[in-house]
């Protein structure tokens, strides 16, 4: 029989605490008398068991996987990215584009993997079955975000506003706008006409509030629509497609309040 190590207690003890994260300092403060060495191959073992996963390379942060996460491989994202991103590299984050639409029910379609949005390039990480793709943005601190709750924790994410924003400036990354357009038109209910004001001065994105503001109308979204028109009240417009990097052809049709050239068979009130 294998003797139950002092890591293990230590494991057992936080997991009955509802501390599922945990740094090499912390545990090696609970294990003073445990060489640094010895604690990491002690470490190494509880991972081979598969009961803990590491997050990162060089961040010294585990996961502790209770026995009803094994066939995962790892507890549910809520239950650590916040304190993986915020305490353990800190650096502001929030969940955005198809992950963010998904965690609004806007999203007919599931999700792979987290996207998450960072101020700069980061490589992707995997615990378990769940991978975290990182997206880079100016600014990140300044976007408007709020709290996503649920039983095993919580997360930043991009308000629906922002979240809207970003899968049409972003729509090649995301599966292009067929994808886009439908999730929008599910994500449009929860969306208010403070929200798109705040998220358009946070991002200052001019040729994407064209392409939103002509897609809103597109799917009913009227009164968004015409709140991202008056946001572009005196602001210069130039004639774009709205998809980055469309050819124009003579099949277009242009809705000319937002000038935004539209695919053929598109439709709306200012064309």
């Amino acid at each position: 029989m294998t003797a139950y190590s002092p890591l293990a207690a230590v494991i057992d003890a936080a997991e009955r605490a509802g501390k599922l994260n945990l740094r090499l300092a912390d545990i090696h403060a609970a294990l003073p008398d445990t060489s640094l060495a010895a604690l990491k191959q002690a470490l190494y073992r509880q991972q081979q068991r598969g009961r803990l996963v590491k997050l990162s390379r060089g961040s010294e942060h585990w996961l502790i996987v209770p026995l009803q996460h094994a066939a995962a491989g790892a507890p549910p994202i809520e239950a650590w990215l916040d304190r993986y991103m915020s305490k353990t590299l800190g650096i502001p984050y929030y969940v955005t584009l198809l992950s963010a639409a998904e965690a609004y029910g806007a999203s007919p379609y599931g999700v792979m993997v987290t996207q998450v949005m960072v101020p700069e390039r980061r490589r992707s990480i995997t615990a378990g079955r769940h991978e975290v793709v990182f997206y880079t943005r100016a600014r990140v601190a300044d976007m408007p975000t709020r709290w996503h709750e649920t039983a095993q924790g919580r997360f930043k994410i991009g308000t629906p506003e922002l979240t809207a924003l970003e899968l049409v400036e972003r729509m090649a990354a995301v599966g292009g706008m067929a994808r886009v357009r439908e999730v929008l038109r599910a994500l449009g209910p929860s969306c208010t006409t403070e929200g798109l004001v705040q998220a358009l001065d946070a991002l200052q994105e001019v040729p994407t509030a064209q392409r939103v503001g002509a897609l809103l109308l597109l799917e009913g979204h009227g009164s968004l629509a015409s709140q991202v028109s008056e946001w572009l009240r005196n602001k210069p417009l130039r004639l774009i497609s709205v998809e980055p990097g469309q050819v124009s052809d003579i099949s277009h049709v242009v809705d000319a309040l937002f000038k935004v050239r539209l695919n053929a068979g598109d439709r709306s009130a200012n064309i």
